[in-house]
């Protein structure tokens, strides 16, 4: 008769994955993110699907894309040829890549500890809250993760010596460090992990025919790419180039004021779902135990893992603080788990008779009953959201600004010519529900930039909405000040909201003379230049297709 345990790894695995799509699917909706994103993956992978091509579509011109590695929309472009148009099918896919990294979690604490240790690690890593939000997007994290804990488990030896790996495992688990690097660009870290690890063994061959085969990835990459994501890491705000490069003082102050973020709340609310200061003793007593149990382990002969644990922790450290969050500390959640249920377990073993029980007891009331907790209260709101998103579509569940400016990206797809170019706060987003080019309007308040660039760029409408406070900052008073450069298109008021406008930027009078030199006042009248489209409305919103996937 065939071995039925429970505890049979088969069944464990089964069982830790099973709980991680459960809480992931019942929790999630076909909700599109309001990040730009989700719909800039979708527009890079459209483009490769349809033109062979990695360019920035929604940008004006179709530049070659430099930022995101082609990794993931690379497989987005092949379910768009497999036939996926809506937004729940390419969300699915990040479900099955956070599922796919809890097993890999299981597959390398089993090697390092057996499947009981490894159930354990794996679940904590599967419920976390942070882990289930992550599986809800279209983003790159859950295949970033998949590749990163697939590579952790192969090139982890099971005697803790390099002597039990063989090529079976060294060449799919060098291949995986290499798409992690083209998942997300902080895979660096893992790459260089990887490379010290082989020369601290002295697998000269592996070395050398790893090196080669990255390096002849990632070269053609990075000089198509420029180093994009290297030059906004040494500024002091990326989203503000304006405030310039950060300074010796300015990276040892980011990194005191990271490392207490993520001690005192990233890591912790990620891993739990709480806050407050429960969250911040639940960090660093954490933390503690972590490095505890790294320098335990370093001392004995640092592994991949450990390398990359510490040059990972570093990287995210000394990134910009507008960078920061528990998204980006998801790669070491397990690694975390595991230093952290090491020294637990050292202790626990020496003053009590029965430590794995006490392990299970200590795991259930700091992590899988506040997880679970936070899971319950996602229920009902998510509940709420799918009633909304069949009826108002994919960003029903949002204010009314957002929908308004959802609304009026929809009208703009039939409602402005072919070849129109718009001004927006969300440009890509922009971009994936009319089809047409789209541009943020500069973030400064010299009046004279947004026309200056309109005219440069061939900018021919503008956005005026409520999506946050970046437009009456650095829209409205160019509105007052030149009246005469600009017409009303088309409006919308939602009930509860102020009004959205679009408007038409009109080229400068025959003679350059300011209508409005001088001018106070934060209102203005505009003239209209309404065309003979029906006026937009929330009323056609609600189809669950991805518009520039879904020509009809």
């Amino acid at each position: 008769m065939p071995d039925a345990r429970w505890d049979r790894p088969a069944v464990l695995i089964g069982l830790v994955v099973v709980a991680h799509l459960g809480l992931a699917v019942s929790s999630t909706t076909a909700s599109m993110h309001t990040g730009g994103d989700n719909a800039a993956y979708l527009a890079l992978a459209n483009s490769l699907a349809v033109d062979g091509a990695y360019l920035e579509v929604w940008h004006p011109g179709s530049p070659p894309h430099t930022k995101y590695p082609p990794l993931y929309p690379g497989i987005l472009a092949l379910l768009i040829l497999l036939g996926a148009k809506s937004w729940g099918a390419f969300k699915a896919l990040s479900v099955v890549f956070t599922g796919l990294a809890t097993a890999f979690c299981f597959l390398w604490v089993k090697r390092i500890h057996g499947p009981r240790p490894a159930a354990l690690a794996a679940l904590l890593f599967g419920i976390a809250p942070a882990v289930v939000y992550s599986a809800q997007w279209i983003l790159s994290d859950p295949l970033f993760l998949a590749c990163t804990f697939g590579a952790l488990w192969l090139l982890t030896p099971q005697s803790g010596s390099t002597g039990g790996l063989t090529a079976r495992d060294l060449v799919p688990g060098l291949a995986l460090v290499v798409a992690a690097y083209f998942s997300r660009s902080a895979g660096l870290p893992l790459v260089v992990a990887a490379a010290s690890w082989l020369a601290l063994g002295r697998r000269w061959k592996y070395l050398g025919a790893f090196a080669a085969a990255f390096l002849a990835l990632a070269l053609p990459w990075h000089l198509r790419s420029g180093g994009e994501y290297v030059s906004e890491f040494w500024m002091i705000n990326p989203y503000a180039p304006d405030l310039g490069t950060a300074g010796p003082a300015d990276m040892v102050r980011r990194a005191v004021e990271n490392l207490s973020e993520y001690t005192l709340d990233y890591l912790p609310a990620g891993l739990t779902g709480t806050s407050g200061t429960l969250a911040a003793m639940i960090g660093m007593v954490l933390v503690a135990a972590v490095l505890m149990g790294w320098y335990r382990r370093a001392r004995r002969g640092p592994g991949v893992v450990e390398i990359f644990f510490v040059l990972y922790a570093g990287l995210i450290l000394l990134w910009p603080q507008v960078w920061s969050g528990d998204r980006f500390a998801l790669p070491l959640f397990p690694v975390a788990l595991l230093y952290a249920g090491e020294t637990a377990a050292l202790g626990a073993g020496r003053v009590l008779r029965r430590p794995g029980w006490a392990m299970a007891v200590l795991a259930a009331v700091l992590f899988v009953l506040p997880a679970g907790y936070a899971w319950s209260g996602d229920i009902a709101p998510a509940n709420r959201c799918r009633a909304r998103v069949i009826t108002l579509g994919p960003m029903g569940c949002y204010g009314t600004s957002v929908r308004e400016f959802h609304a009026m990206a929809l009208w703009a797809r039939d409602g402005l010519p072919d070849g129109s170019v718009v001004f927006s706060r969300k440009p890509r987003i922009f971009y994936a529900f009319s089809g047409h080019p789209s541009i943020t309007y500069p973030f400064t308040e010299d009046g004279q930039s947004l026309l200056v660039q309109a005219d440069s760029l061939g900018v021919d409408y503008l956005v005026v909405g409520n999506w946050d406070t970046s437009g009456s900052a650095y829209v409205n008073p160019v509105l007052v000040a030149h009246p005469g450069r600009f017409c009303v298109v088309a409006q919308l008021e939602l009930p509860g909201g102020a009004p959205i406008s679009l408007l038409a930027i009109t080229p400068p009078p025959p003679e350059d003379v300011d209508d409005a030199e001088g001018r106070v006042g934060t209102e203005v009248a505009l003239a209209t230049c309404l065309g003979d489209s029906p006026a937009p409305s929330a009323a056609t919103v609600a189809s669950m297709r991805v518009p520039i996937l879904d020509p009809s």
